[in-house]
């Protein structure tokens, strides 16, 4: 776990498809946005965006499914 004064060092950088798979497999987890934005290294602000923009796009359950699909619980 970084310390609250660290930067997060992927902040406004691209998401990957790997960082988006990370992502949908946390929300899948019902992980809190705080848990998520640390995993990923990025603010929790621009977890909430991506998380929002994908629920609005209707893409966030396809890649929920994903992460499900090749997940390891």
């Amino acid at each position: 776990m970084r310390s609250d004064d660290a930067p997060d060092p992927n902040a406004d950088r691209p998401w990957s498809e790997m960082d988006l798979f990370d992502l949908a497999n946390c929300v899948r987890l019902k992980q809190p946005a705080e848990e998520i934005a640390d995993f990923l290294c990025r603010p929790v602000s621009e977890v909430c965006d991506k998380i929002a923009a994908l629920e609005r796009s209707g893409v966030m359950d396809r890649r929920v499914a994903e992460a499900a699909a090749g997940a390891e619980d």
